[in-house]
């Protein structure tokens, strides 16, 4: 289960995923093409079909993080279907107003929305599918996290920083896989953040406030390599609860070139 996967770094996790075998249920609030909030493209519909080209089964959850009470039931409706889940992917985040405001300027309501939009909504997901893993035996929990969670802004929003929401809601949801580890991980429980570090979406390409971004960004196909890795035999062998910085481990698997 992938969640925010109509484009991005969830499309290629989920795209990733179905090419190495697994079937894909897939989350978003785009449920047909053309018909982002944003006017981005990508879809659930498209990303279905996608996976399916790929020899998966696939199955789209229409889900938006801030109505509460879709989220436990979106989780049991991929059980159903599938009958249990293997892998749960943490990729969606609140994307709204308030978004790119400095902290004096925005909303205890925007500030709201990004806390249960990016933290308070993961959680929910991730305990019901936590209760189902450990029931059948064991899963694995990846959280897409951010540097945004984890070190100070070289500036302030808009001169190479981020907003203070995002900062604290990312550094909240970072926290979760080592948690989850030291707390499940004799009941076959792995759990690990996948830091994407500059990554060039539909979103960041698009929006020219978001430029240094994209200048730096690699294709979130890489993500969707790292994670597959991850998931392997060989990736397997990650100590649990760790933070995978995708361009370096890009760089041990070959998939980037070695920093000079």
């Amino acid at each position: 289960m992938v969640t925010g996967a109509s484009r991005g770094i969830g499309r290629a996790c989920a795209l990733a995923l179905a090419g190495a075998g697994y079937d894909v249920a897939v989350t978003a609030r785009t449920i047909h093409e053309g018909t982002s909030d944003e006017g981005l493209p990508g879809s659930l519909a498209t990303t279905t079909a996608e996976i399916e080209a790929l020899g998966a089964r696939s199955i789209a959850v229409p889900l938006d993080l801030l109505d509460r009470g879709s989220l436990v039931p979106a989780v049991e409706s991929v059980l159903t279907e599938f009958g249990h889940l293997d892998v749960l992917v943490n990729n969606a985040i609140y994307v709204g107003s308030g978004n790119d405001q400095h902290f004096l300027d925005v909303s205890m309501s925007d500030l709201e929305k990004r806390i249960t939009g990016n933290l308070t909504a993961q959680l929910a997901i991730t305990q019901r599918a936590l209760q189902a893993m450990v029931s059948r035996g064991g899963g694995t929990i990846v959280n897409v996290t951010s540097m945004a969670g984890m070190v100070s802004p070289p500036g302030p929003l808009g001169d190479g920083g981020w907003a203070l929401g995002y900062a604290v809601s990312k550094g909240g949801f970072h926290r979760a896989a080592g948690v989850i580890a030291a707390e499940l991980g004799d009941a076959g429980i792995r759990a690990y953040n996948l830091q994407p570090g500059f990554i060039a979406t539909e979103r960041v390409t698009l929006q020219p406030h978001l430029a240094w971004i994209a200048e730096r960004g690699n294709p979130p196909e890489l993500v969707g390599q790292v994670l597959v890795w991850l998931l392997s035999d060989e990736g397997s062998r990650v100590h649990n609860g760790k933070t995978i910085h995708v361009a370096d481990a890009a760089r041990e698997l070959g998939l980037l070139p070695a920093e000079a």
